[in-house]
């Protein structure tokens, strides 16, 4: 059942072994601290009965054992690091290598991170506890061995108590409760990502309240489960502190009681004090044994979801491949003939598909494409057409081998010399060079070839950096048009002799696309002089004359016929239908906001008071993001102030007030029996009950204060602070302007909300309560050895001189590398989600080995700080304990030189102390580095918060009824980008339901305007008023709600259909119901279980995701419907479908529509023309084409 636990103790045993050499030293040293205490008190009683050279002895046998102590317990916890290090990298490794394999409709991108960073660094943690159990075991035996030397069979009493300690019972349903709560982080923070990557249309939706509203109600759902799992952590802790902080207690009661019985005597000095550092030699691996056994449950949890992520269905890949072919069918061989008797059919051809079935599961049910019968030739261009969801896309990925094969076969002779580009295309966050060459070599001479040939060159040209500049995560600073011609000059650059492309002309200006198409697929394309076969999935009728061959599928997912566009034109109905299309050479995308420099890369709408040239725009969000970097070296200490303030109220001054009152109570234990022996000492028959009885109630008010500081700080304070933190960070986060988001990677974003927010659940407040606790136990024990060892008192302010230098000295090194290590992990963790979401891309390319290399690169360079992080940890305990050595040394020291002086009472309670004090200290820079680790997520957090900018948010909120008419009047409005004027001095009036369309040549400010109407950005002169109201006074959310606005990039939420049609609550079930029926969706919605069911994307093609945000605007209530190129990559025939709902569902609304299929827009009322940012024409279509000008010249470029 748990194979991955038995494999990594397997494969790390050399280590283990090893680390306990040095393990066996100490447990040495630590049993040799009861016999000094011993020999000491024994040698102060009776000192005038030994020279003193005996206690010479003992100041050097106290230095030697204090320093063995130091010394071996380092080294095996620089062992113990050293394997955490190894073992971090090999989980971080497999977890991607595994990830590359599994299928694409398997993965899930939360889940593979939270397993990468967070189970990896809790079992990782876990490792040093695992290492020490059997030295503790040991050392637990020796230590029971020796207290019944002193004790006799009373030493059973702390044998029992330690048995008690053992709560397996409970421990077991702990990774019951904590995996529920790990799915809610997962949940929430997978949500969260989605959101982020898609802000403009959140924002452009108006949908930002319900967004952030869902978002937080995840995150309360998510601290509702963390309580249920702290409760049964509470009581496991509560089960294992109550014997263990009673050891003491149990151990002399007994004793007393045994003494009492039997009268053997009463408890004695020597004997009490030897027993007590027993005790705290016993105590320590007790209780390292109790904390290991939760740990090491939860981290067989962990490894339990990496094992199950391991395990993940793996992509199959059916097919054959080799210059001859070779039978590789997923039914009976024997279906087919052999491959000999085959070879003759594949005559020549790169790709053969025969009689092949596929489907996205095994099941029949899920079968797509029927009996399909294909064979591609060398440098031929196919073209794959059909009606939306006839399965297009899927004969794509059915060649690359990412569906199932039920039957038939599929044969490439070459799966190596794949090039493929996504529909949505796969973009890093690199600079436009390095996302074409990725893993190709740099041939310049070839490179601009390709450049010129997917017509980038003047894209490029408007760049300072050209193409080195950054284009930020998932490609943000890029148009969709941008996009995919990048994904295809990598394409083109990678030389593969095949390329598949998923409709990657959608979204390309008439003259782009046009010259594209040509430079590659025209006669002397560049293609077609490389002899490549290009297959490509495509709506556009435009380019069907140009392709060698044509594959037509019906809505059946049947192959219904295939031939050449002069065989096909008129004998198939689908392409008889398209005829008007591509008899008038409809580019189909004409107007996308591919833009170019003005409204894209060089011109991407950003804040006007962003820099304007592209260097800044681009690559100054890198700069700025290490100004911060820099920056927050210095503010480290001011980070732990900041978190207690999220925590303190009146419930934290009580947690504290306890955490004080409970040390007091431990503290003062020793003196008590200090007072009892003493007693004993002048009276051998002293009643035991009262001193019994003082002693034990000491240690249940220990016990009991200890229990209430866990419950208050864990299940009332720490939700409290962990909800204000996340809600502010989603503030910020919600009400950035648009700006930020272009600037800034979204997975710095996503971290905010996943790793830094699972440091503030569960590693801060743990950490910040362990080390609140060492330290009030630390003043408390010094407080103690300076009462009874008054002298000492003297040395103590040394002490803390000496600490706080030492510490100031660590924190220099640590600090640095503690951003180190952040920044180091940020490319891995990067790195991780784009191989993800590229994983169809990475494994068509054949790029999954130098993909891997690259991951083990990022591994290699993130390994460096964190082991080093644990090095200097590991000086800075040394030097500590060294200190303490020299502190016990001189306790020792002077105690021999003053021996005629000294209480042998109030001596064994400082050496017993000094001999935990060492221990304690250990523990408090232990818990001291976790927390410094996590106030890192606070560090950045409060940076974050102080930080990103506001969008200018508006103070009026306008009537409820607002807008009731629908006019827009534009007055001097004037818009620019640093230097740059974008629109320049625009003046328009939109009279109240009409409808106008926004025509213009790439780079004209169309999308800009429309930006400007929904105040994505703001204008630097003039005004907009809708209806008599300056929308710059107005609230931006109650704005953006009152206009309806369809983005480009369709946009669906999660949660259920109800919610994903409705997130703001305002529409009744009947009305949703409507409007999918209109839009024809309702049939396939009820099917999968109506508006409750839980949403999922790949329910819809293309086209029906426009179809269903369509819907989700039919819903809203208002009288302006802003459009957005969002029909701009859809089919003539879906187009057809939406075109006639927005005529007959918004009719009299006002509409704005930036126009791409100019036959649309023939029954507007006017045409915005838009030139260089100015009004160039404004009037109604007709009278534009019988003056004639810009949108006469457009017109007739279509017409062409």
């Amino acid at each position: 059942m748990h194979c991955l636990t038995s494999t990594v103790l397997a494969t790390f045993i050399p280590e283990i072994v090893l680390s306990w050499i040095p393990r066996a030293f100490h447990i040495g040293f630590m049993i040799a601290q009861p016999y000094l205490v011993k020999i000491t008190l024994n040698y102060i009683m009776n000192h005038n009965a030994l020279p003193v050279s005996y206690g010479y002895g003992l100041i050097g046998a106290f230095g030697f054992v204090y320093i063995g102590i130091a010394i071996s317990s380092q080294m095996f916890n620089f062992l113990c690091f050293r394997l955490m290090v190894k073992m971090r990298g090999a989980l971080v490794g497999i977890i991607y290598r595994d990830m590359l394999a599994v299928r694409a409709e398997s993965k899930n991108s939360a889940s593979a991170m939270t397993l990468m960073s967070t189970d990896v660094d809790r079992i990782t943690m876990t490792a040093r506890w695992v290492v020490d159990i059997i030295p503790n075991l040991v050392q637990i035996g020796l230590a029971m061995w020796i207290l019944g030397l002193q004790l006799g069979a009373v030493c059973i009493a702390p044998l029992v108590v330690a048995l008690l300690c053992v709560s397996a019972g409970m421990a077991k349903i702990i990774p019951v409760r904590q995996r529920r709560w790990i799915a809610a982080i997962q949940k929430r923070v997978g949500i969260t990502s989605d959101l982020l990557a898609v802000m403009k249309g959140v924002k452009m939706m108006g949908i930002s309240g319900p967004i952030s509203k869902q978002i937080q109600d995840l995150r309360d759902f998510e601290i509702s489960e963390s309580k249920k799992f702290r409760k049964l952590q509470i009581a496991v802790i509560s089960f294992n502190i109550v014997p263990l902080m009673s050891m003491s207690a149990v151990t002399f009661t007994v004793f007393a009681i045994v003494a009492k019985v039997s009268g053997s005597g009463t408890l004695g000095i020597s004997q009490a004090f030897t027993s007590l550092s027993l005790l705290g030699i016993l105590i320590m691996p007790v209780a390292l044994l109790v904390s290991a056994l939760g740990n090491i449950f939860q981290a067989m949890a962990c490894l339990d979801r990496i094992q199950d992520f391991l395990l993940l269905e793996k992509r199959t890949d059916y097919r054959s491949t080799g210059s001859s072919l070779i039978l590789n069918s997923a039914s009976n061989e024997g279906r087919f003939p052999s491959a000999e008797k085959l070879n003759p059919e594949l005559n020549g051809a790169v790709i053969l598909l025969k009689e092949a079935t596929f489907g996205w599961d095994r099941g029949p049910e899920s079968i797509v494409l029927k009996d399909i019968n294909v064979r591609i030739q060398p440098s031929q261009l196919t073209l794959i057409v059909g009606p939306i969801a006839s399965g297009k896309s899927t004969l794509l990925k059915s060649i690359l081998g990412e569906v199932y094969l039920h039957r038939g076969m599929v044969h490439v002779t070459d799966i190596g010399d794949i090039a493929y580009c996504d529909q949505d295309s796969w973009i890093l966050n690199q600079s436009i060079r390095e996302n074409i060459i990725a893993f190709s070599e740099y041939e310049e001479g070839f490179y601009k070839t390709v450049i010129k040939a997917c017509q980038l060159q003047e894209d490029l040209s408007h760049l300072p950096k050209g193409d080195l500049s950054n284009v930020g995560s998932q490609g943000i600073s890029l148009s969709g048009g941008q996009k995919q011609r990048i994904a295809l000059a990598r394409a083109v650059y990678s030389r593969k002799r095949i390329i598949l492309m998923d409709d990657t002309m959608k979204g390309l200006d008439a003259d782009t696309s046009s010259k594209c198409f040509q430079a590659l697929f025209g006669p002397q394309g560049l293609l077609r002089r490389n002899r490549t076969a290009v297959i490509m999935a495509t709506h556009n009728a435009q380019w069907f004359p140009s392709a060698d061959f044509l594959i037509v599928l019906n809505v059946e997912g049947c192959r219904a016929n295939c031939g050449s566009f002069s065989d096909l034109r008129g004998s198939d109905e689908y392409i008889r239908s398209l005829e008007p299309s591509y008899k008038q050479n409809d580019v189909g995308d004409a107007e996308q906001d591919d833009a170019s420099a003005s409204d894209s890369l060089d011109m991407k709408p950003r804040s006007p008071v962003e820099n304007s040239n592209q260097e800044e725009s681009l690559s100054k969000p890198a700069s700025i993001t290490h100004k911060k970097k820099e920056k927050s070296r210095g503010n480290l200490n001011s980070s732990l102030p900041y978190y207690i303030k999220s925590l303190w109220n009146a419930t934290f001054t009580i947690f504290v007030a306890l955490m004080i009152i409970q040390t007091g109570f431990q503290v003062i234990q020793p003196l008590w029996l200090n007072f009892w022996t003493a007693a004993n000492a002048k009276n051998a028959r002293e009643d035991p009950g009262k001193w019994v009885g003082i002693y034990v109630l000491f240690s249940v008010l220990n016990v009991g204060g200890m229990i209430a500081q866990f419950s208050l700080f864990l299940l009332r304070i720490v939700p409290a602070s962990a909800k204000h933190l996340h809600m502010s960070i989603l503030e910020a986060t919600i009400r950035a302007p648009m700006s930020y988001f272009v600037a800034t990677d979204v997975g710095q974003l996503v971290n905010r909300f996943s790793q830094d927010m699972t440091l503030v659940d569960f590693p801060l407040p743990i950490a910040l309560m362990q080390t609140t606790e060492m330290f009030i136990t630390v003043i408390g024990q010094i407080i103690l050895t300076c009462v009874s060892s008054g002298y000492l008192a003297v040395v103590i302010p040394a002490l803390f001189l000496v600490v706080f230098y030492v510490q100031r000295f660590y924190l220099r090194t640590s600090r640095q590398l503690r951003l180190l290590d952040l920044e180091s992990k940020s490319p891995l963790y990067s790195f991780f989600i784009s191989s993800f979401s590229g994983l169809t891309t990475i494994r068509a390319y054949s790029w999954a080995d130098k993909s891997y290399f690259e991951h083990i690169r990022n591994l290699d360079t993130s390994q460096r700080p964190f082991y080093l992080l644990y090095c200097i940890q590991r000086w800075l305990m040394l030097v500590l304990n060294l200190i303490v050595a020299g502190l016990g040394v001189l306790l020792v020291g002077v105690s021999v030189a003053l021996r005629d002086k000294v209480e042998p009472g109030l001596l064994g309670v400082a050496l017993t102390n000094v001999t935990s004090f060492g221990m304690t200290i250990t523990q408090l820079i232990i818990d001291w580095t976790d927390l410094e680790t996590s106030l890192g997520a606070i560090t950045r957090i409060r940076e974050f918060i102080a930080e990103t900018p506001k969008e200018n948010e508006g103070v009026e909120n306008p009537p409820e009824d607002w807008p009731s008419y629908g006019a827009i009047t534009i007055t001097r409005l004037t818009a620019k980008f640093g230097d740059h004027t974008v629109l320049d001095n625009i003046s328009l009036d939109i009279q109240a339901g009409t409808k106008v369309a926004i025509c213009g040549r790439t780079g004209s400010g169309k999308s800009t305007l429309l930006s400007l109407l929904l105040r994505l950005y703001d204008p630097v002169a003039g005004t907009i008023t809708i209806d008599g109201l300056d929308t710059n006074d107005l609230k931006v959310d109650a704005l953006r709600e009152a206009i309806v606005a369809l983005p480009q990039d369709p946009l669906l939420l999660a949660g259920t259909v109800r919610y994903n049609l409705d997130p703001a609550s305002h529409a009744n079930d009947e009305d949703i119901l409507l409007a999918l029926e209109k839009t024809g969706l309702r049939t396939m919605l009820e099917g999968k279980g109506g508006l409750d069911a839980e949403f999922k994307t790949e329910w819809l093609s293309s086209g029906q995701k426009q179809l269903f945000c369509l819907a989700r605007a039919m819903l809203r209530r208002s009288k302006i419907l802003l459009l957005d190129e969002a029909t701009s990559s859809l089919d003539h025939q879906t187009d057809e479908v939406i075109q006639k709902l927005i005529r007959t569902e918004f009719a009299g609304w006002t509409l704005v529509v930036i126009a791409h299929r100019l036959k649309t827009i023939v029954d507007f009322d006017n045409v915005l023309v838009l030139e260089d940012g100015r009004v160039a024409e404004y009037d109604s279509p007709r009278a534009l084409i019988e003056k004639g000008g810009l949108f006469k010249a457009l017109w007739d470029q279509q017409e062409a």
